[in-house]
């Protein structure tokens, strides 16, 4: 499906500038600009009119339609269909939403994030066209994380590498240091509010083990519901963990910086040989500072070495 809007020259020229690096050459005479992603195509018109094409194309239109307050008219109705009613209601209950970013990436820190989607900021949030948040690019993640965190109440806390490698090396494993983030968030985001929502946390440990991370905590959340792939099932999940990522992401551009290495996400061949090089120029004792030292990557990395 295309979906379509007809803007401004300078609305035109911010949406031009977005997609600059996608840019890509068009033989029709009338199209001003052509950008095309992994996911969606756009095609900026010399009349200022702008069609977005492609798998993801509903997700980037909303985007735009918020970003620009744009009038959109064309919205089609909600299904009448009582099942898909419920299921839209479900998503945007109001409620906190919590969830976890970069514990699956050798570099960079954790972040955990508690975000209440309250009932006067849902129509803002189905604008957003965030229900795919796993989904979205990291370029798009920095635009909705900085909109959502200047509208959405919420508590982010960020677990640097140095303090958890202390913790891991102590015997902390990774879901108990998770659950004492994620109950910290809440809380910190529960004494900002004058209700108490629902709370629903994107389940990565069965409740009961989940509360026996925390047994030695003298102020324990109990009141969670657990949800598997909860960003997909809840609004104020996907919320959290959009603004986690987009928090993930800052201080992972910084670390680049820092660090004189251009970084790599996630955990891959790429990652360890990576590792191995920075090792071999700065010293295992170095990676401290910007990685989680206990993954496999380190060993495999020190693998590497040796075959050189």
């Amino acid at each position: 499906m295309n979906f379509v809007m007809k803007l401004t020259k300078n609305e035109t020229l911010k949406i031009v500038k977005f997609y600059r690096d996608y840019a890509s050459d068009s033989k029709n005479e009338s199209v001003l600009f052509f950008a095309k992603t992994e996911f969606v195509a756009i095609t900026v018109y010399s009349s200022n009119k702008v069609m977005f094409q492609g798998e993801d194309a509903s997700a980037e239109y909303k985007m735009w339609v918020a970003m620009l307050n744009y009038n959109d008219d064309t919205s089609p109705k909600k299904p009448s269909i009582t099942k898909k009613i419920e299921q839209v209601q479900d998503y945007f209950l109001e409620s906190i939403g919590s969830d976890e970013v970069g514990t699956g990436d050798f570099f960079g820190p954790v972040t955990v994030c508690a975000a209440y989607l309250d009932y006067r900021n849902i129509e803002f949030v189905k604008t957003l066209g965030i229900d795919d948040s796993k989904k979205l690019t990291d370029d798009k993640i920095l635009v909705l994380g900085e909109q959502l965190a200047s509208k959405i109440t919420f508590s982010l806390l960020t677990l640097h590498n140095e303090k958890f490698n202390d913790l891991t090396e102590k015997g902390y494993n990774l879901n108990k240091l998770k659950a004492y983030l994620h109950n910290k968030a809440i809380l910190n985001l529960l004494a900002k509010l004058n209700t108490e929502p629902s709370v629903i946390m994107d389940q990565f440990a069965e409740k009961n083990l989940y509360f026996s991370y925390l047994k030695d905590e003298d102020n324990v959340y109990r009141d969670i519901t657990f949800k598997t792939k909860g960003e997909s099932k809840h609004a104020s999940i996907a919320i959290a963990s959009i603004i986690a990522r987009y928090a993930f992401l800052k201080h992972f551009d910084k670390m680049s910086i820092d660090s004189g290495f251009t970084l790599l996400k996630g955990a891959s061949k790429e990652v360890d040989l990576l590792t191995a090089n920075i090792i071999s120029e700065k010293g295992e004792q170095f990676l401290r500072k910007y990685a989680k030292v206990n993954f496999k990557t380190l060993a495999k990395a020190k693998d590497i070495l040796k075959d050189m």
